[in-house]
């Protein structure tokens, strides 16, 4: 099958006078600029996938998905082009995860573009001191390459379920409208770093690469002490892959597309530059994907 590539890309970081702009807000801003970035028209994404953890009001139906292609005004009259809308939640790894959805319906012909995006901001009026996010948003456009010699190659997702409990989340109804109770074990970084490799391995494998045939690593921006053992962990040096910790904090599902952007923006890679996306998420599950410029 013809692979699949990135049209067009946005991100919506926050600024000080957007301390209450929620989950959806970020990822509509996100959506808009990507599609200005595409050159595509809105009637043309057949799909869009929302994979934000942090959601509005802690809703839970109807999708996240469908508010943000109203705000977004795609395909939204019943006499138009239709657009289906869906939430997948994984955690730190939902936006790849969507993309890697996505990219199989546009290889089927169910779409002829879809539209993967997040938006992450805690919205509780008093949040929990360790539920917080830097808020986010990013989102992709998709569409089949027009060659073989760009987009995305293989996927590979790794869940161990015996170090699931490191990193989890519950929304609290023992406050009115609900609170949001986010995690994090002290062991959690560690048994990161010590699944990764098996995901690294898995993906290369399936397309029939070394390591040293990837020009750049590009994972989700955990905390700069975990990316400074990162390199060693993956077998990589440490030059290769993408380290923006000291500007860039974790920003949960959106941080693998943030880093991304950043990347582009302060060192554009040239066509045939071979890149490593690397996600981190509760399962504990990693997630791995390759993605040629």
């Amino acid at each position: 099958m013809r692979p699949f590539r990135i049209a067009g890309a946005g991100i919506s970081l926050p600024a000080w006078w957007q301390t209450r702009k929620g989950s959806v807000a970020h990822a509509v801003t996100a959506g808009r600029r990507c599609l200005a970035s595409s050159g595509r028209a809105r009637a043309d994404v057949g799909v869009i996938v929302s994979a934000g953890v942090y959601r509005d009001g802690h809703v839970a139906e109807p999708a996240i998905a469908a508010y943000i292609q109203h705000r977004l005004g795609v395909n939204v009259e019943f006499q138009g082009r239709p657009t289906l809308s869906f939430d997948l939640l994984n955690g730190g790894c939902g936006m790849l995860n969507a993309v890697q959805v996505v990219g199989a319906m546009l290889q089927t012909g169910q779409a002829s573009a879809g539209m993967v995006v997040a938006g992450e901001a805690n919205s509780d009026r008093r949040p929990d001191r360790d539920s917080a996010v830097a808020r986010s948003g990013a989102a992709l456009l998709l569409e089949l390459a027009p060659g073989d010699a760009s987009g995305f190659g293989a996927f590979a997702f790794k869940t161990h379920e015996c170090d699931a409990g490191l990193y989890t989340a519950i929304v609290s109804l023992g406050v009115p409208r609900g609170r949001l109770l986010i995690r994090r074990q002290a062991r959690l970084e560690e048994a990161w770093l010590g699944h990764t490799a098996a995901a690294v391995d898995a993906v290369l494998a399936q397309d029939g690469l070394t390591r040293d045939q990837i020009d750049v690593v590009v994972p989700a921006q955990i905390s700069p002490g975990f990316l400074s053992r990162l390199p060693a962990a993956i077998g990589f040096p440490a030059a290769n892959v993408a380290d923006f910790t000291g500007t860039l904090s974790d920003t949960g599902s959106t941080s693998v597309f943030l880093a991304w952007r950043r990347l582009c923006a302060e060192r554009p890679p040239a066509a045939g530059t071979k890149a490593l996306f690397l996600a981190f998420g509760s399962g504990l599950t990693v997630g791995a994907a390759v993605y040629t410029v």
